[in-house]
């Protein structure tokens, strides 16, 4: 740590002090760092005290209803996670796991459209084998799901996670693109389906904001041609149930769509142009590292990426 200890007696800091300024750091909120931490808020306004004391800096500044960190408290936050996470790894690395015994419920944040085609296939595995955990699924967006991971609420993430922080681990699980799927004794359309008539069709769309825009228009825009949208939902296990009664088309990540289409007797084809792809990852705190559940857990995941449907 850059904490200048030369000038630091190790009698003056503590663990939780370090665990304080950590929560302040991430919260910028007293009131919601004596939350995180199970404290007080006196008991959190008395350890940032004694830190100001003891490195002759502010650290922290009210303004606007939020406690924004200095340029010391900014120079600080990296050292200080790290050594908390090197302690946490020291005493809580666990010496044994077994699942056909221990009852761990995993907590896990990952996209509606993911937990049918990777977690169906993790519960089916872990009920042929006898296994005792449970999962708690959570789907968040991706800043909700760092935050969460910091904050101890999540076991692993699962997902599109293109930023992460330094203190967070990351293994790709696989390259995801897109396909159509559809219903067809509604809509009678060749396979592969032609440009021509995918534009033509009523289109769902997948938005979590709403938006009524994807990059399927700026392709259409480029062969000048547009589409129609006749609905937006951020519920993706939604579409597949209204394609069974709606004479549409739906553009979805293409292992989604292949369950969804084993599932509800769809259909589902090659988009009549190139898509954009993105890397399914899984992501889990550094302090973690050592935990033999969630190593299991993660092992798990990985194993029913194979056994999923792909395009």
């Amino acid at each position: 740590m850059h904490i200048a200890m030369n000038s630091i007696h190790s009698t003056q800091l503590d663990l939780n002090l370090l665990k304080t300024f950590d929560a302040l750091f991430v919260t910028r909120s007293a009131s919601r760092a004596a939350q995180a931490l199970g404290v007080g808020q006196p008991a959190v306004s008395h350890a940032l005290g004694r830190l100001r004391n003891v490195l002759g800096d502010p650290l922290f500044v009210r303004t606007a209803g939020r406690m924004e960190p200095t340029a010391r408290a900014q120079r600080l936050a990296e050292p200080v996670r790290e050594a908390l996470m090197a302690a946490g790894r020291a005493l809580a690395i666990e010496e044994s796991f077994d699942p056909a015994q221990d009852r761990r419920i995993f907590t896990v944040s990952c996209s509606d459209s993911l937990q049918p085609v990777l977690f169906s296939r993790v519960l089916s595995e872990l009920a042929a084998d006898g296994m005792r955990p449970a999962l708690r699924l959570r789907s968040l967006d991706r800043d909700a799901t760092l935050i969460a991971l910091d904050e101890g609420e999540l076991d692993l993430a699962v997902g599109y996670l293109p930023r992460v922080r330094r203190w967070h681990e990351r293994q790709m699980l696989y390259e995801e693109g897109h396909v159509c799927l559809f219903n067809p004794n509604l809509l009678h359309l060749p396979v592969p389906v032609p440009i021509e008539a995918f534009a033509a069709c009523g289109h769902i769309v997948p938005s979590l904001r709403g938006e009524m825009t994807s990059f399927v228009d700026d392709v259409l825009e480029e062969h000048g041609l547009r589409r129609r949208v006749v609905a937006t939902t951020a519920q993706f296990m939604a579409i597949p149930m209204m394609l069974k009664e709606a004479p549409a088309i739906a553009t979805l990540p293409a292992r989604f769509a292949h369950f969804c289409a084993n599932a509800a007797a769809l259909a589902t084809s090659p988009l009549p142009f190139p898509s954009p792809t993105f890397a399914v990852s899984m992501v889990w705190h550094r302090r973690d590292a050592g935990s033999l559940s969630i190593a299991w857990l993660r092992g798990r995941v990985h194993a029913a990426v194979g056994l999923a449907p792909n395009a």
